[in-house]
């Protein structure tokens, strides 16, 4: 694979998924910023759950009030 094709194994938020921070950025700006809405989207923390509270911690740090 090209260099610049390369997934960034840092950028990736559910192991399960491959689901990117990218990813639930785009989300949130969408305006989906409800872990449960954001599972429905992407199948992140439906997994094994271990990306649940990395999740979480993201998307508050990410949401606009």
């Amino acid at each position: 694979m090209p260099e610049n094709k390369k997934r960034n194994t840092d950028d990736i938020i559910c192991d399960c998924t491959g689901t990117t921070k990218e990813k639930i950025k785009q989300l949130i700006q969408s305006d989906i910023s409800n872990i449960d809405d954001i599972a429905s989207a992407t199948g992140a923390t439906t997994g094994c759950g271990g990306c649940d509270s990395s999740i979480a911690e993201f998307i508050e740090q990410h949401k606009t009030t």
